[in-house]
């Protein structure tokens, strides 16, 4: 009985992310097409956005990153039933390991997401592209900063080229991938064994 409730209760929180995930995406054509669907997907969907709204985890970066942690959340509560669901128990070692696996997913995501606008303005670097336009001035708005955080971090103070600064985050960015996937499956498999 208990097991038919979880997986019902899973299912409605899966297709909430769904619909906070269309929302998101109406958001990004700047004025969202007015309607009567669109009003109640609002209605639904914005009391638990603004929730996470004004929380600063990427701080001082032109984009807001609170939808991210909003679907972040209901993704560890959503693998927490669901384990409960098919297994019929839980652990600490379980609640950790789901809350950690989430938190890599949303932030490998997010890396792998700035090093595709990284290796974009590589290539457009390469093949000598127009950067005058509107999607260039705002990827190098959005990458300059980290590139020369980065560049400072490591070359101590010498100074480089906006293209080499890329290279180095491209490759930084690589290596944290790779490390942090190894690193952080290994610990998950770890916490799920706990018995506690």
């Amino acid at each position: 009985m208990l097991q038919t409730v979880l997986r019902g209760v899973s299912t409605a929180v899966s297709i909430y992310m769904l619909v906070i995930f269309f929302r998101i995406i109406l958001t990004w054509f700047g004025q969202a097409p007015a309607g009567r669907l669109v009003e109640i997907i609002s209605r639904i969907t914005d009391p638990y956005l603004n929730l996470f709204r004004g929380v600063g985890v990427f701080g001082g970066l032109p984009v807001d990153f609170s939808p991210v942690l909003a679907l972040i959340t209901l993704s560890i509560l959503n693998n927490i039933i669901t384990r409960i669901a098919f297994a019929a128990q839980i652990t600490l070692g379980i609640v950790l390991a789901e809350v950690l696996g989430a938190l890599w997913a949303a932030a490998s995501f997010i890396v792998f997401l700035f090093l595709v606008f990284g290796v974009i303005r590589l290539v457009g670097f390469m093949f000598h592209v127009n950067t005058a336009g509107r999607f260039w001035i705002t990827l190098d708005r959005l990458l300059q900063p980290l590139a020369y955080r980065l560049v400072s971090k490591v070359s101590r103070g010498r100074s480089t080229s906006y293209q080499n600064a890329l290279l180095l985050y491209a490759g930084v960015l690589v290596l944290v991938l790779l490390l942090g996937s190894f690193l952080i499956s290994s610990l998950v498999n770890v916490l799920a064994q706990l018995p506690v």
